[in-house]
């Protein structure tokens, strides 16, 4: 839980990678955000760039040989998608929680990943939980923040309430911790027929 962007693209050509990669790092150094350089070889060899400014989830800007987007992480875990149902495109879309970077960072990150849309990108799809991507407008970035900042709160604070049962074991405690969140947020029990 946390507001998060979520992305997938294609890079308009594999040779501009190296680009993509010196003028991230550039940026990176220049707001020092930490930055990893990823060169692997063969069919299922990502290259790239991760970073990640403080606070915040890695950004991955890796590339498969077929040029669409894909993190190594996704990319491990593929044969889960498949073996849980899931949709195999699945694999080349990828999650950054900025939640706790704020919304400063999140506009820049946005910003800077709009600039690489237009210079590197045939195509690039991004789902911003905060709306900023698609209305530039921060008065609505920053209501999203506190509503997610007020949730995470409510939820804490919830569970800080709830005490503990000596010898109980887990399953029973997520039992005991999914009935309270029930309660105060809303949601259906498991005693509730419900129309």
């Amino acid at each position: 839980m946390g507001l998060s962007i979520h992305y997938t693209g294609t890079i308009r050509n594999i040779s501009f990678i190296d680009q993509l990669i010196d003028e991230t790092a550039d940026v990176c150094e220049s707001m020092k955000w930490e930055y990893t350089i990823i060169k692997e070889q063969g069919d299922e060899g990502v290259n790239g760039i991760v970073f990640s400014p403080e606070n915040c989830e890695p950004l991955f800007l890796t590339f498969l040989p077929n040029r669409r987007m894909c993190s190594p992480v996704s990319l491990r875990n593929k044969d889960l998608y498949a073996a849980n149902g899931l949709d195999p495109e699945l694999v080349y879309w990828t999650s950054t929680k900025t939640q706790f970077s704020g919304p400063d960072t999140h506009i820049a990150l946005l910003k800077f990943l709009k600039h690489l849309k237009e210079k590197y990108f045939e195509e690039l799809t991004l789902d911003d939980e905060g709306y900023y991507w698609a209305t530039n407008d921060e008065k609505v970035l920053f209501q999203r923040f506190q509503e997610y900042n007020y949730l995470l709160d409510a939820v804490a604070e919830t569970l800080s309430s709830i005490p503990s049962v000596p010898g109980e074991n887990a399953e029973s405690l997520a039992d005991r911790i999914e009935e309270v969140l029930k309660k105060k947020f809303g949601g259906k029990s498991d005693g509730d027929c419900g129309d």
